[in-house]
């Protein structure tokens, strides 16, 4: 059984889930991209839950490129999808996680920006004392699963002669 046939659904609902208790909690309001709202501050001292909507990608580039992003996110998602069910393919165990993560979060993003022509960000560290943290941007579940995967995606690999 490959790996993305569980984790990837896991982790949508576990995305979806949490930004729609974001959009929850801070209620009806309307916001303008950029703009957002502290909803719970100095979660585990460092950290505030703001919900801020981001119609751009990663780190605020490409803002209002919301159009272009969803086709593209969805065709690494789907195309992540498709290359980890080819039946021919042994890949490994890493490998297998890395990708599942890269397409879960590439498809939970689209779906938010499919739903709203935005993404909900939401996890702002900005209080950590850090100073290269200190600046940095909020961010959201499927963000962290695109960057963790890539980040196993570049870890050395070991491979067995056969």
């Amino acid at each position: 059984m490959n790996i993305a046939t569980w984790l990837v659904p896991a982790l949508l609902v576990a995305d979806q889930a949490i930004k729609l208790a974001v959009l929850w909690a801070v209620g009806p309001k309307v916001f303008e991209p950029g703009v957002g709202a502290v909803f719970i501050a100095h979660l585990f001292w460092v950290v505030d839950l703001t919900f801020i909507p981001n119609s751009g990608a990663a780190f605020g580039i490409f803002q209002g490129g919301a159009r272009v992003l969803v086709w593209v996110s969805l065709a690494v998602g789907f195309g992540l999808l498709l290359y980890l069910s080819l039946p021919s393919r042994r890949i490994g165990l890493l490998p297998q996680v890395a990708l599942s993560l890269v397409a879960a979060g590439a498809l939970g993003n689209a779906i938010d920006r499919l739903g709203h022509g935005w993404v909900v960000d939401y996890v702002d560290i900005n209080r950590t004392g850090i100073a290269f943290l200190d600046n940095y941007p909020i961010w959201n579940l499927a963000d962290a699963c695109v960057v963790v995967g890539v980040i196993l995606l570049l870890l050395p690999q070991r491979r067995r002669r056969y």
